[in-house]
């Protein structure tokens, strides 16, 4: 740890073992403006550093702060006094289409150097409301944080678009079957819906998640399923699926 963030770090639990709320977010307001850029910058590191480490802080201060989920509150209050642009640069690179690729390239590798902040903005971004934001980034956060995604892309399993759910659920089959054991159910229900392109999605998953109870459904399917295509589809997802099982 450097200089500069020891002596911003104990400025920062300074105040937060004397203030609470928005009496703490504009001290930490008017420690910011007596700083430089460079400095700033650390400041928003320790910032987010004591976000993650939410339960050691709290039992720090419990004598002064009993009240539940005061540290998790004011700490989203500064998250908002210092927005990471890199979501932005993100949205308008997404937005850019084939322009914005190798933007797109060097923001996803700028997270990857940093998970911690990668969780803040792609949980961020997650909830943007271009549909083709939110889909890229199920694959964006299995690549940034790993197995350490699976929360957060669980979730994007039940957003309102198919295209977002479905890249939602390969991510997680993508990082093995233990992380997407919780989507399966969800999936061998898609197995029924009324919407063709929704219960092929759902066999190739499964085929790639290697779930063989789905094996009764995808050979009935593939036997007597009006439309070819659905054959089709069920019948490379059982042949996938026996072939795994050997």
């Amino acid at each position: 740890m450097s200089p500069a963030e020891q002596e911003i770090g104990a400025r920062v639990d300074t105040l937060a073992e004397t203030l609470e709320g928005d009496e703490f977010v504009a001290a930490v307001r008017r420690l910011a403006e007596g700083l430089d850029a460079d400095e700033v910058a650390v400041l928003q590191e320790v910032l987010l550093e004591r976000a993650a480490e939410e339960e050691d802080l709290q039992r720090a201060i419990r004598r002064r702060f009993a009240e539940k989920g005061w540290t998790r509150r004011t700490l989203a209050r500064l998250e908002g006094l210092w927005r990471d642009d890199r979501a932005d640069l993100v949205v308008d690179a997404i937005q850019a289409g084939p322009d914005g690729a190798d933007t797109l390239a060097e923001e996803l590798a700028a997270l990857r150097r940093d998970p911690g902040r990668a969780a803040l903005v792609l949980d961020e971004l997650s909830r943007h409301g271009d549909n083709r934001v939110r889909a890229w980034v199920p694959g964006a956060a299995a690549d940034a944080l790993g197995d350490g995604c699976s929360r957060l892309v669980l979730s994007m399993t039940r957003d309102r678009d198919p295209g977002v759910r479905d890249a939602a659920v390969s991510a997680l089959v993508g990082l093995g079957p233990d992380v997407a054991r919780p989507v399966l159910p969800s999936l061998r229900r898609r197995l029924h819906s009324s919407s063709l392109a929704e219960r092929m999605s759902a066999m190739r998953a499964l085929a790639d998640a290697g779930d063989v109870s789905a094996l009764g459904v995808l050979d009935e399917r593939a036997a007597s399923a009006e439309l070819p295509e659905e054959r089709e589809a069920a019948q490379l997802a059982a042949t996938a699926l026996r072939e795994r099982s050997v």
